[in-house]
């Protein structure tokens, strides 16, 4: 679901298309300098100055909507790869590196025009051909805590859920783990469990207790039946599901603090 494999890398439709899009631009760009092999040199130059200055300014955007967060773990602000970028203050990122790249060599305006609607092509049909979708309902199933007593995953006063599925061994896991442990410690309008897949108890109780995390809503998915019932292709992967059930969004790889607790708002807004 929303993920796609290739050979040992994993990635979510979402970053996916980003990937797509990037691809896109700079195969767009090497056509440029074939067309206009005299403006090369100058081409590559401003590709990488329009480049970074969309990554960087739509991440300046994200982080500026989300100052809470980022306040509380500012080294997070360099962990680009849990996504986070606002695309409109990217946009005007872009707009201003174009005008500049204008300014001081006009003969590059077509050249990155060219890339940046390669691009926004890309991006639009990797989202047609690769959609971002949620469906499926909170399995009505109760998984052993770590005192083996059954834990039901629904919430019988109707609050919204967010599974957590995760092993020990895996890196984006234990570091996610510690900010997701805080964030739900703090939050007692939406129901977090982090369902282990596969392990034994010991391990796991081993595990945490190395870390000093609480096992409190740590739950034991020795089957897997959670990655099985969503098609879920990597780990870790965090599930949100409506108060009703219904499940509304997928996460595939590490989250971040910011992208948490938006979730954990919309999650929270959104129950009657």
């Amino acid at each position: 679901m929303n993920a796609v494999s290739l050979g040992p890398l994993v990635f979510s439709h979402e970053r996916l298309h980003v990937v797509i899009a990037i691809a896109a631009f700079f195969l767009a760009i090497e056509l440029a300098t074939w067309i206009w092999p005299t403006r090369a040199g100058v081409v590559h130059r401003w590709s990488l100055v329009v480049a970074a200055s969309w990554i960087v300014a739509a991440r300046a955007g994200f982080m500026l909507a989300n100052l809470d967060s980022f306040a509380a773990d500012p080294v997070s602000a360099l962990a680009v790869w849990q996504g986070g970028f606002a695309p409109f203050a990217g946009a005007a990122g872009l707009a201003l590196a174009a005008l500049a790249a204008m300014l001081r060599g006009p003969e590059v305006l077509r050249p990155l025009a060219l890339a940046v609607i390669a691009s926004g092509l890309a991006y639009t049909a990797a989202g047609l051909a690769l959609p971002v979708e949620a469906r499926g309902q909170l399995p009505r199933i109760a998984l052993p805590a770590l005192d083996s007593a059954p834990v039901p995953l629904s919430d019988a006063e109707g609050r919204p859920a967010i599974i957590n599925l995760w092993v020990s061994w895996c890196p984006p896991c234990r570091r996610e783990m510690p900010m997701m442990m805080d964030l739900a410690r703090a939050r007692d309008d939406v129901v977090v469990r982090f369902a282990n897949q596969g392990e034994p108890r010991e391990t796991v109780l081993r595990y945490l207790d190395s870390q000093n995390l609480s096992g409190e809503r740590v739950v034991l998915d020795a089957e897997q039946r959670l990655m099985e019932a969503f098609g879920l292709l990597g780990l870790p992967s965090t599930l949100f599901f409506a108060a009703d059930g219904s499940l509304v969004a997928v996460h595939i790889g590490e989250i971040s603090r910011a992208a948490l607790a938006n979730r954990m708002n919309e999650l929270s807004r959104e129950t009657p």
